[in-house]
């Protein structure tokens, strides 16, 4: 067996708030990813953005539910190009979550797409 290298073995916490937090997804994009729990992030609130993408922003009234996993650089490396962060799709940040900075990737758009108040307070609410 090679030896591993330094990078292999660093992992760094991640918090997922919208599709990474489906196993099969997030193994498809970085298998070597390992899931240590649910968590939450307190301050922040859930939005599906005008684009159609899911983001977190400040909101000191509510939480974030979401699963917080361990990655490699590799895994961090596939993420990156999932969120697309070379072309400003998303952004990194570091977040202190359960007491411990975790790496998030946040929408650079966080306009909230425009649907009809009684359609989001009757049927999207339970998905938010």
């Amino acid at each position: 067996m090679p030896p591993f290298l330094a990078q292999e073995l660093s992992w760094r916490p991640y918090f997922a708030y919208g599709s990474n937090m489906v196993a099969t997804q997030m193994h498809r994009r970085c298998p070597a990813a390992q899931d240590t729990g649910t968590a939450r992030l307190d301050g922040w609130r859930f939005l599906v953005n005008q684009d159609g993408y899911a983001t977190i922003v400040p909101d000191q009234a509510t939480y974030v539910l979401g699963v917080l996993w361990s990655l490699t650089s590799a895994c961090e490396a596939a993420l990156d190009d999932y969120e697309e962060i070379a072309t400003g799709l998303y952004t990194k940040a570091s977040l202190e979550i359960q007491d411990t900075p975790a790496l998030v990737y946040l929408a650079t758009n966080t306009l909230r797409r425009g649907f009809d108040p009684d359609y989001i307070a009757k049927d999207l609410r339970r998905w938010m």
